[in-house]
């Protein structure tokens, strides 16, 4: 896709000196620096409402139900 931008002048000539230094395009050089901008400014990949979640709190604490079980597990004859 084809479009014009209009940059400060001050801004287009760092512009063309980088893309001689790097031996790059102008056109190369802003199109990195979008994509880049455009990642870094998109909005979260999740969904809409996915924090907001009411979480279980009346579970029993998991430590305490393991201590339960190994209490009722025989002693192995054979160790």
């Amino acid at each position: 896709m084809n479009f014009n931008v209009y940059l400060k002048a001050e801004t287009g000539n760092k512009v063309t000196r980088m893309a001689k230094k790097l031996h790059r395009s102008r056109n190369s050089i802003i199109n990195e620096a979008l994509e880049e901008w455009l990642d870094s400014h998109s909005p979260s990949q999740w969904p809409e409402g996915f924090f907001d979640f009411d979480p279980i709190t009346d579970i029993p604490d998991f430590k305490e139900l393991r201590k339960e079980l190994n209490q009722d597990i025989p002693e192995d004859p054979l160790a």
